[in-house]
């Protein structure tokens, strides 16, 4: 980061891991170029302390004797979703990026709350509501539940809840929910 930058507190968002291994290591480097606030459980912190990553904040369900200095620890109140995205939310954080093993619908219920990107299996997913339009080249794949589309644009079907784009250019989609639909693409 150059000089001239000033980065204020909960400007970035946050980066909250429940399975480290959502995204390849140089993804994951891209993701803590700016010194995200790193919120995990005890299943991923081994891993940021034997990367000799940072951690700001572990939920966890029991004492853990051997946390980095001034990271802090606070106790889990159910599951780790239901306990750190809430955190967030009452600390004012206007995003979170999300590692995590599976697409959780804990996460979901949040979406009105807290921009999130969430992150998993290789795939990029985003929250959004009445209309989505991205430019992608040719052949790239899109994950979305085809009962939410009134119509859509620049994409085929190829089946389930995945489609490719045609063309290089833009594909746009319109949704026949007013709720959050989540959008995939292959990262």
């Amino acid at each position: 980061m150059s000089s001239h930058h000033i980065v204020r507190e909960n400007q970035e968002p946050a980066l909250l891991v429940q399975d480290f291994r959502a995204l390849e290591k140089e993804l994951l480097d891209q993701l803590l170029e700016w010194s995200p606030t790193i919120i995990t459980d005890t299943y991923s912190l081994d891993f940021f302390l034997s990367e000799e990553i940072k951690v700001d904040i572990v939920f966890a369900g029991m004492p853990i004797p051997y946390l980095q200095e001034e990271t802090m620890l606070f106790s889990l109140e159910g599951s780790f979703f239901d306990t750190a995205i809430p955190y967030l939310i009452s600390k004012s954080y206007p995003a979170v990026n999300i590692l995590c093993s599976e697409m959780d619908d804990t996460i979901i219920k949040y979406a009105e709350d807290i921009n999130m990107v969430v992150f998993c299996e290789n795939r990029r997913y985003v929250f959004v509501k009445r209309y989505y339009e991205k430019w992608k080249p040719k052949g790239e794949k899109i994950f979305v539940d085809p009962r939410v589309l009134k119509s859509q644009e620049g994409l085929r079907p190829t089946g389930g809840q995945s489609f490719e784009t045609e063309t290089d250019g833009f594909f746009s989609l319109i949704f026949n929910t007013e709720t959050f639909v989540c959008i995939g693409e292959e990262v």
